[in-house]
C-alpha cells in the first residue's frame, strides 16, 4: 500500500451558492490557470512539487508521478464520480525532453465548467483537521482572493523595447541552411524558431493579460504556470494530448495561413487544403503521431485528411486523432503524463526524423528554447489529464516578456515566406501582450512615437 507523500490528505468539494468564480482575477500574479474554454482549473500555492530530474526520459520518474499523486487520499465530497479533478499536478516541461523539470500539486485547485453552474475545490492539507469540514465560507475566501495583488490591474503596459535575438537576414539563413540538410537527405523536416525579447514600461499584469488572451483566442487553452524562468503564459491552439479513462484525443497543427485579407508569401486560407507544401509539412506530423500512438491503442482513428482551424491571426491544418488505449497485463494504461513522454516533441514542433532534427535545431537556434513549444498541462491521481504544445506563449518575469514562433520547414519551403510566417505568430503573440501597437522586431525602442 503507497504511503501518502509527507502525509498529505485531500478533499474535493463543491463550492458554496453565490457569484461565480473569475479565473483570470483568483489565478493573479502568481497562481496556476488552465482555461480551456469548456473548464476552468486554478491551482493556489504549492502543498507538493514532485521533481523530474531526467524530464520525460525517465520511465522510474513517471512512474513515481502516478503513484505519488495517486497515494494523496482523497475524500470526494462532491458527488458522482468523474465531475470535477481531484488531486492534480501541473507541469509547464522544457522543449528539451531530457532536461529536468517539475510538477507542482497546489493546496488548493479551483474547477469551474463553461457554463459556470459546476463549481468545486480540492484542498490539499497536511492533517485532516486542516481540510474544510464544509463548503460553507470556502466562496467568499476566493472572491477576497481575487483583488488586485500586484501590478496595474486592468492596465494595459506599452513596450519600450522589442529585441530579436535574430535579424531577418540571419532568420533566413537559418532557414536556407535547414533546406540545404532536407535536400541533402538529413532530415525532411524541421521546425526553426524565431525568439524575441520584449521589455515593457512597468511589471507585467498577469490576470490582464490572460484574460485579453482568452478574449483574443476563445477557442485555445489559456495557460499560467510558473517556471525558474518566471510565468510561462499563452493560448496554445494545439492539443498534444488528453486522456480520459481509456479514451485518447491528440489533435496536433501544422501547416499555417495568414489573414483572409491576404498576406504575402503565405497561402492564403481558402487555398491552404491544397497547398501540397503545407500538406506534406502537416501529413509527417499525423504520421510521427499515429506511429506514436497506435501500439498503446485497441483501436486508433486517424482521418484521411486534415480540417481547417481558424484563430484570430490565422489558420492551420488540424487532424483530430482518437483512440482507446489499451490495458497492460495488469490493467493499467498509460497516464496523460506518460503519453506526453510518447509523443514529445511531435514534427509539429520538431521535425523528422526527431533526433536529427533536434539536432538541427540546437546548432542553428541562438538560444535554447526554454519552455516554448514544450508540453505545458497536468495529470491527475487517476492518470487522466490535459496537455497542450507550448506555442503561441511567452516566458514572462517583472517587467521582461520573451516570445518565439516557429515555422516548419520541408522541401519547397521559401526562406522570405517562413520569415513572414514567423513573424505573424509573434504578432498574434505580442497583440495579447501590447494591444493597438504594431510589432516590429526592430531594436528601435517603441512605445515612445517610434513604433516601426
Amino acid at each position: 500500500m503507497n504511503r501518502s507523500p509527507g502525509g498529505l490528505v485531500a478533499a474535493r468539494l463543491p463550492l458554496d451558492p453565490g457569484p461565480p468564480i473569475d479565473p483570470f482575477a483568483l489565478a493573479g500574479p502568481d497562481g496556476i490557470l488552465f482555461h480551456t474554454g469548456e473548464q476552468a482549473l486554478v491551482g493556489l500555492g504549492r502543498a507538493l512539487t514532485i521533481a523530474l530530474p531526467h524530464g520525460l526520459d525517465s520511465a522510474s520518474d513517471l512512474d513515481r508521478v502516478r503513484h505519488t499523486l495517486a497515494a494523496i487520499p482523497c475524500e470526494d465530497r462532491l458527488g458522482p464520480v468523474g465531475i470535477g479533478v481531484g488531486v492534480v499536478g501541473f507541469g509547464a516541461l522544457p522543449f528539451e525532453r531530457s532536461r529536468p523539470a517539475s510538477l507542482v500539486v497546489p493546496e488548493i485547485t479551483v474547477g469551474t465548467d463553461a457554463s459556470g453552474e459546476m463549481e468545486w475545490v480540492t484542498v490539499v492539507a497536511r492533517d485532516r483537521s486542516d481540510l474544510p469540514s464544509g463548503s460553507t465560507g470556502l466562496r467568499a475566501k476566493l472572491h477576497r482572493m481575487t483583488a488586485p495583488r500586484s501590478g496595474r490591474a486592468g492596465g494595459v503596459l506599452s513596450p519600450v523595447r522589442v529585441d530579436s535575438l535574430s535579424s531577418d537576414e540571419s532568420f533566413e539563413a537559418m532557414v536556407a541552411e535547414a533546406l540545404v540538410a532536407i535536400g541533402d537527405g538529413k532530415v525532411a523536416k524541421v521546425v526553426l524558431a524565431r525568439q524575441v525579447d520584449v521589455q515593457m514600461e512597468a511589471t507585467v499584469e498577469i490576470a490582464g493579460l490572460l484574460r485579453r488572451w482568452h478574449e483574443l483566442e476563445p477557442n485555445c487553452t489559456v495557460f499560467a504556470v510558473p517556471t525558474p524562468d518566471g510565468r510561462f503564459v499563452g493560448a496554445s491552439p494545439e492539443l498534444l494530448v488528453e486522456r480520459s479513462g481509456r479514451r485518447v484525443h491528440s489533435r496536433p497543427l501544422a501547416g499555417t495561413a495568414g489573414p483572409p485579407t491576404g498576406t504575402r508569401g503565405i497561402v492564403p486560407p481558402v487555398e491552404l487544403l491544397e497547398s501540397r507544401k503545407d500538406g506534406n509539412e502537416h501529413r509527417l506530423v499525423v504520421e510521427a503521431i499515429e506511429q506514436a500512438l497506435r501500439p498503446l491503442c485497441s483501436d486508433l482513428d486517424v482521418p484521411p485528411g486534415p480540417h481547417l482551424v481558424h484563430l484570430h491571426h490565422l489558420t492551420h491544418l488540424g487532424t483530430s486523432v482518437t483512440g482507446t488505449l489499451a490495458g497492460a497485463a495488469d490493467g493499467t494504461v498509460p497516464t496523460a503524463l506518460h503519453l506526453v513522454a510518447a509523443l514529445h516533441p511531435t514534427p509539429a514542433v520538431g521535425g523528422v526524423p526527431s533526433a536529427e532534427a533536434c539536432r538541427l535545431i540546437n546548432r542553428l537556434e541562438p538560444r535554447p528554447r526554454g519552455n516554448y513549444a514544450g508540453p505545458v498541462g497536468y495529470v491527475d491521481s487517476q492518470g487522466n489529464g490535459r496537455w497542450m504544445v507550448g506555442i503561441r506563449a511567452m516566458s514572462v518575469e517583472g517587467r521582461r516578456a520573451r516570445m518565439a514562433a516557429g515555422v516548419g520547414i520541408v522541401s519547397g519551403s521559401e526562406p522570405a515566406a517562413e520569415l513572414v510566417e514567423a513573424n505573424l505568430k509573434l504578432t498574434a503573440v505580442f497583440d495579447a501582450l501590447a494591444p493597438g501597437v504594431p510589432f516590429t522586431t526592430s531594436p528601435i525602442p517603441v512605445g515612445h512615437g517610434t513604433t516601426g
